[in-house]
């Protein structure tokens, strides 16, 4: 009604006001129709969130929702001022950490909405009961899109590799989908994942951890030497344990060749790591030549050593258990004839599929660093998971192990754990229905399009996580996860898929088990043999949540964490076991 009075409101004003003051006035009121379209979309948006939260109210306005024969409900949309620009985030690049927290924000939305961004539109869904839906609904997706996208912007794969990805139509099941042509060497979704759930969940996992565990003691061993009995200073907790963390669970993975070949590689790592975003948001080369340049050179590194592995491997060199020392891992060397059968997939693709494998790591490497910086911080913590640790010391002929088990049984340990992975892990789980719609309680998400959930959201969701005469939301507080009358049980099953730090459903990351040993293990192991005393700087630390540090995962800390370290005076010594039982 109101844009079908222009024409005659401009005819009357020209001859007035002249042309200048008529478009003024004009845009204005442009604005102003379009901002009071915003405020009545908005208060029934909030009307219609409301009724969702409280069942017994009747919803109403123009935010009903439309319904379909079988009952589902469309997901209404999130309100916007400007149809051509939908609800475009602006403030997610000044702070994405506080704009998907904003109470206000589509994130924090008790039912599955719609939003429109420019021309596409995204399907968020959060709370507990829609996630659980969302991951038994996951076997209907793919994450095809979204993987051939990190992989093309931040691991270099190049376009001729990527292209088998948009040719796979076969789905991510055993058995290809009804229809599909693609051959069956070809179908790159499912294999790649079929090795990963080998190598992490199956026969792959036990050598794996074993040859962590031993390179995690040994790297313990070294620090004791280097470290006195008298207080020193370190500039930084997360680099005191994450440059060795890394150097041990990477020769353990890749073998010794990696790094003997490559000697800044730990620190092209880290680097590539902090340069993440600027790499997945298309940052042009121009403007970040030191960023591109890491990239370059740790590609350069994997490509190196896969080389020399290819010149110098012998099937007779492999251990019993098919591990040898070029390839580090089998895993590596049956990817190396899966990809060798996939169409474009060249030394390069190789090389740029294998590293985004290998920088996945830096997530349990962080939450260890982030684990140690809570225990320390809060003397009472220190004392109860020291208790456990000590319980679960092993003397052997190496000096100090620790068993597997009990430290898996330790209910403070693993609730440090599962609050650290709560507090510290941001990413945003992606998944795009392919065959058919979704089905979320009782809303329906059309196939083909893209569904987000953060973990982030359900880790701060007030609902689920604040309960009476309980710390913050958004404060450490691992005892949220101890049950009995003792709180002395852990437990994440209260939570449900509110707890979702390696996603969920079918395609649930499969290097959880082996994240948890590692996270657990080397908390142990510094714990057991340091004294470590949180300086100012360090105790008050922030989490990293700007537009470069957001939604990759683990967080790195906003600065540096300063601390002193001694050697830990007459640590219990264990108990003494036969050197053949002291791996768990």
């Amino acid at each position: 009604m109101l844009f079908d009075l222009l024409p005659h409101i401009q005819s009357q004003l020209e001859p007035q006001l002249g042309h200048r003051a008529v478009a003024c006035a004009l845009l204005l009121l442009i604005a102003t129709a379009f901002w009071l379209r915003y405020t009545a979309q908005r208060h029934a948006y909030l009307q219609f969130r409301a009724d969702q939260l409280d069942q017994t109210t009747q919803t109403s306005g123009s935010l009903r929702p439309q319904t379909n024969k079988s009952g589902f409900k469309a997901p209404p949309t999130f309100p916007y001022v400007f149809p051509f620009l939908g609800s475009l985030p602006l403030g997610y690049l000044w702070g994405p950490g506080s704009f998907v927290l904003n109470p206000n924000n589509f994130f924090q939305s008790p039912h599955p909405v719609r939003v429109k961004i420019l021309h596409q539109e995204v399907y968020i869904v959060q709370g507990a009961r829609n996630l659980n839906r969302l991951f038994i609904e996951s076997v209907w997706c793919t994450a095809i899109p979204f993987v051939k996208y990190a992989l093309g912007r931040a691991f270099g794969l190049p376009a001729k590799a990527l292209r088998v990805y948009d040719n796979d139509d076969s789905g991510g099941l055993a058995a290809p989908l009804p229809g599909s042509k693609v051959r069956p060497e070809q179908r790159i979704d499912y294999l790649t994942h079929k090795s990963l759930v080998t190598f992490l969940e199956g026969p792959g996992l036990s050598p794996l951890w074993h040859r962590v565990e031993r390179a995690t003691l040994q790297t313990t061993a070294a620090l004791k030497k280097q470290i006195g009995p008298d207080w020193e200073h370190r500039a930084d907790l997360m680099e005191f344990v994450g440059t060795p963390s890394a150097t041990a669970f990477l020769n353990s993975l890749c073998g010794p060749y990696l790094l003997q070949l490559n000697p800044t590689f730990v620190r092209d790592y880290w680097d590539f790591d902090r340069n993440l975003q600027t790499y997945l948001q298309g940052i042009p080369r121009l403007f970040a030549p030191k960023a591109y340049g890491v990239q370059k050179r740790v590609l350069a590194a994997v490509k190196a050593w896969h080389q020399h592995a290819r010149d110098n491997y012998t099937p007779s060199g492999a251990h019993d258990n098919s591990d040898d020392p070029y390839w580090g891992s089998r895993f590596f060397r049956d990817r190396q004839d899966m990809f060798d059968k996939m169409d474009g997939f060249d030394h390069d693709a190789v090389a740029s599929a294998d590293f985004g494998f290998i920088w996945a790591a830096r997530n349990s490497i962080g939450a260890s660093s982030w684990a140690l910086l809570e225990i320390y911080k809060d003397p009472d913590l220190l004392a109860r998971v020291r208790a456990e640790v000590d319980a679960a010391a092993l003397q052997v002929d190496e000096g100090i192990a620790f068993d597997l088990d009990q430290l898996l049984r330790s209910p403070w340990l693993q609730a440090v754990y599962a609050e650290i992975l709560r507090l510290r892990m941001h990413f945003f789980v992606v998944r795009m229905g392919d065959r058919r719609d979704l089905s979320i309680q009782d809303w329906i998400i059309p196939k083909h399009k893209v569904v987000v959930a953060l973990t982030t959201a359900a880790h701060m969701d007030t609902a689920v996580w604040q309960h009476e005469d309980q710390p913050p939301v958004d404060q450490f507080w691992p005892a949220r996860f101890l049950t009995g009358p003792a709180q002395n049980v852990f437990s994440v099953k209260a939570y449900g898929d509110a707890w979702m730090p390696y996603g969920g459903g079918p395609r649930i990351c499969p290097g959880r088990h082996l994240a948890k040993r590692q996270i657990l293990y080397t908390v142990a192991c510094m714990v057991h043999d340091f004294d470590i005393d949180m300086m100012d700087g360090g105790k008050h630390v922030k989490e990293d949540l700007s537009l470069w540090g957001f939604g990759n995962g683990i967080s790195h800390p906003a600065g540096k964490v300063p601390m002193r370290i001694r050697r830990r005076p007459n640590p219990p010594p264990g108990r003494v076991v036969e050197k053949k039982n002291a791996a768990s």
